[in-house]
């Protein structure tokens, strides 16, 4: 985790420094080398969220992205007493869940329904076989034009082909990230890829955007639920004689 209680404050870790998690109240502690980000960890295994899982330190990159405030905020349901720590929650209300290990499918399901307006940031580095799907995609994606105008905005009908299936049936926006801590720089593209959820026209709606853009859309609150559904609901309505490449 990046931050833990110090006398009742959030902190970042400080060497030598005694901090205690503020989900399940254990004693953690610094881990402030060289190497990785600094960051704490329990001092023992400890009965935290069952959500959570070790983090690369491209996870948590990309949780530095956003004011420390929106960082590891924990979640309680109050009909069930549920508790979960989310990644990263923005003010809009806009859940994101940051993610390079594999993920069953069920819990998957259980924190798509938990969080409700949420976007995945995925690890699409982490299967050789993932990347090699993907480096062919401008021959794959078909660009929507708006009269004279680009969208940026592109369908696909051969999603499974690109995309790790696993997570194709996502009801929410899921980005995928090729630049991974698995990631080959000299291969691996330069954008990331907005999966958009449901279909349109009978295929899968995409965005390929630089990481500050889609940091941009986040803190503009351009892919919460109801923006997201907006965009598909406008580009249903777009004749596809408009498509270009």
């Amino acid at each position: 985790m990046l931050t833990a209680n110090i006398d009742g404050n959030r902190s970042r870790p400080i060497p030598s420094a005694v901090g205690v998690c503020p989900f399940c109240r254990s004693e953690m502690v610094p881990r402030c080398g060289e190497v990785r980000i600094h960051h704490w960890a329990h001092k023992s295994k400890a009965n935290c969220d069952p959500w959570r899982e070790p983090e690369t330190d491209w996870h948590r990159n990309w949780k530095n992205e956003f004011p420390l405030s929106w960082q590891e905020k924990i979640f309680q349901d109050e009909a069930t007493g549920e508790r979960h720590i989310a990644d990263v929650h923005t003010l809009s209300g806009l859940t994101v869940e940051v993610q390079h290990s594999h993920l069953d499918p069920t819990e998957r399901r259980a924190r798509e329904e938990f969080y409700r307006n949420m976007i995945w940031v995925v690890d699409g580095s982490r299967l050789k076989g993932n990347r090699e799907k993907i480096s062919e995609w401008r021959n794959t994606l078909v660009e929507i034009s708006q009269g004279q105008s680009r969208t940026n905005l592109f369908l696909t009908d051969k999603a499974e082909e690109l995309f790790p299936n696993d997570w194709l049936e996502c009801p929410v926006p899921v980005c995928f990230d090729y630049m991974g801590p698995k990631g080959d720089v000299s291969s691996a593209p330069q954008v990331l890829f907005l999966l958009y959820p449901g279909t349109v026209h009978g295929g899968r709606l995409v965005e390929p955007l630089p990481r500050g853009s889609l940091l941009r859309a986040i803190f503009a609150e351009r892919v919460d639920t109801s923006s997201v559904r907006s965009v598909t609901q406008r580009v249903a309505r777009l004749r596809l004689s408009n498509r270009r490449r």
